[in-house]
């Protein structure tokens, strides 16, 4: 489980992976709309973990 900490710290940490947004997420603000996303590649927030 260590490895998946650091690899999940150093794939945050990158600055392209911070600015990167989705297609859906700039089309759906473009057009006025405030979207919320779960963070990237954090497994614990993602629905689908708990079943």
């Amino acid at each position: 489980t260590n490895a998946n900490c650091c690899a999940q710290a150093l794939l945050s940490s990158q600055p392209d992976f911070q600015v990167q947004k989705y297609q859906l997420q700039e089309t759906l603000e473009a057009a006025g709309h405030m979207v919320i996303l779960y963070p990237v590649y954090y497994c614990k927030l993602t629905f689908i973990e708990y079943f």
